[in-house]
């Protein structure tokens, strides 16, 4: 269970400025208010995103982003096993989950730059709601000698917000393809984590039971809260903790109308 914890946990291991004075060139010009983006740099760690973004002022717009990871491994999976592959049990968990997580992504930008939105350095405060559920094989063996590998179902939500800061580029002669670089962007916030698996725990004395649990919760996980329950033929783990990460080096290309 503690490859579990660190290996999923590791994946969340996230003024106002006006213009002065009429500037009627400023933000819009040909093109149009609108723009649909793909997030290009998120396909390689298989996590498909767009965002809409809408002019609502000569400085300001607001985005909305939408991605999904559907059904995958864990990322960097091979650096994993190269630093834990020499335990059978790690070197399973790590194999075997299998992940899908979706990510809203809400934020007002303000574009500080001569031209104006939607061109330009921005500096975007955001907010992120994450869902994820997981499965994964874990192993174990009590005193009885026969080795458990119960199915673990795990379920993350998360809710945080931070500050994006990036570049925006209108392309081509009618300025409506749009390159969007995320320079970098940190968030914080809360999150909360359930895991539940069922096996035949038979062969499990009280103390067994008890080792489990205690093995469970003594994951260090700074900040974290960890509470597990080992019932009958029933493992609960419920989880709550800090939510962050950084929204950093993303590539985002669109069409502008």
């Amino acid at each position: 269970m503690k490859q579990l914890l660190l290996t999923v946990v590791a994946l969340f291991v996230c003024g106002t400025l006006l213009a002065q004075g009429p500037q009627p060139q400023i933000g819009i010009g040909a093109g149009g208010k609108n723009i649909i983006k793909y997030n290009l740099s998120g396909t390689a760690l298989s996590h498909y995103a767009i965002q809409y973004e809408r002019v609502t002022t000569p400085r300001q717009s607001f985005a909305l982003g939408l991605g999904i990871s559907p059904n995958v491994g864990l990322p960097f999976k091979q650096t994993l096993l190269d630093q834990f592959g020499d335990n059978t049990d790690a070197r399973r968990a790590i194999e075997s989950t299998r992940f899908t997580k979706f990510t809203i992504t809400p934020e007002y930008r303000f574009y500080v730059g001569k031209k104006g939105a939607p061109s330009g350095f921005y500096i975007a405060p955001f907010g992120r709601y994450t869902y994820m559920d997981l499965e994964q094989v874990y192993t174990f063996t009590p005193s009885s000698g026969r080795e458990h590998k119960p199915l673990i179902n795990g379920t993350f939500r998360g809710v945080g917000g931070g500050v994006l800061f990036g570049s925006q580029w209108l392309l081509g002669k009618k300025q409506n393809i749009v390159l969007d670089w995320w320079i970098a962007g940190p968030f914080i916030g809360s999150m909360n984590a359930s895991f539940n698996g069922k096996d035949d725990m038979s062969d499990m004395s009280a103390a067994d039971k008890a080792d489990l649990e205690n093995d469970i919760e003594s994951v260090e996980l700074p900040l974290w809260k960890i509470d597990a329950t080992v019932g009958n033929n029933v493992i609960d783990v419920k989880l709550t903790g800090p939510f962050y990460g950084v929204r950093a080096f993303g590539l985002s290309l669109g069409i502008r109308f």
